[in-house]
């Protein structure tokens, strides 16, 4: 009897073991998931044309990356009352494949794990202006979409061609900085200088868009000291 009790005891005890150590496996292999299909989403396209037959800009990704891909229910939260860094781009954006190396190295010299991922390309509307200069909706973007809108809309770009600054667009690339819900970074685009997403930013140009992408996560991290020297 006591011996059976103990192999009962042993044969639990090996269950729960087997249990703790498959779901510390399955938790690890999410978070490398994320990483690794965002590197390889981006590094697919190496190599190829666009539609037009020009080369997208090659680029070489490490799998111990800082992104977190999440859905638009999942970036309003964030938006809502989460911290951290929101990166909505897509990999065939041009613009996105020359901001995507910066933005990583900002994130591994600073140690920081928080970068939200959203491809939202397909949820967002698309307008136009017809002839006798009414807007017309082509197609209607998702709910969660057009809620993303009114909660950035004081930092997002008119939809370019309406005419009318009311109408706002989530242009690619973009990467807000959250703290405790509040918006404390917003960039657009990579920077002014850069004309041809064709031709990969210069050190000149790089290092400018790392200042400004490290100043928005240091209002994340409260460090309050930024490029120009002040505190």
């Amino acid at each position: 009897m006591k011996r059976g009790f103990i192999f009962g005891a042993i044969f639990i005890l090996l269950v729960v073991v087997a249990i703790l150590v498959t779901v510390f496996i399955f938790k690890d292999d999410e978070v490398l998931t994320d990483a690794v299909r965002f590197k390889e989403e981006y590094e697919e396209l190496n190599g190829k044309k666009t539609d037009a037959g020009d080369a997208y800009l090659e680029l070489n990704i490490d799998e111990d990356n800082k992104v977190q891909y999440v859905n638009t229910e999942e970036v309003l939260e964030i938006l809502e009352d989460g911290t951290g860094i929101i990166y909505f781009g897509f990999p065939e954006c041009l613009w996105c494949r020359n901001l995507v190396p910066v933005l990583l190295q900002v994130a591994e010299n600073n140690n920081y794990e928080n970068i939200y991922y959203s491809d939202c390309y397909d949820e967002r509307d698309t307008r136009h202006l017809d002839e006798e200069g009414n807007v017309v909706t082509d197609q209607e973007g998702s709910d969660n979409y057009y809620k993303i809108l009114d909660a950035l809309h004081d930092y997002l770009s008119p939809y370019e061609g309406l005419e009318d600054d009311n109408y706002k667009r989530l242009y690619f690339p973009t990467v807000v900085f959250v703290k405790e819900g509040a918006v404390v970074a917003f960039h657009e685009g990579t920077v002014e200088s850069q004309e041809d997403p064709y031709i990969p930013l210069n050190e000149e140009q790089e290092s400018e868009l790392e200042t400004i992408l490290t100043d928005g996560l240091n209002k994340i991290q409260d460090n309050m000291c930024y490029s120009d020297g002040k505190c």
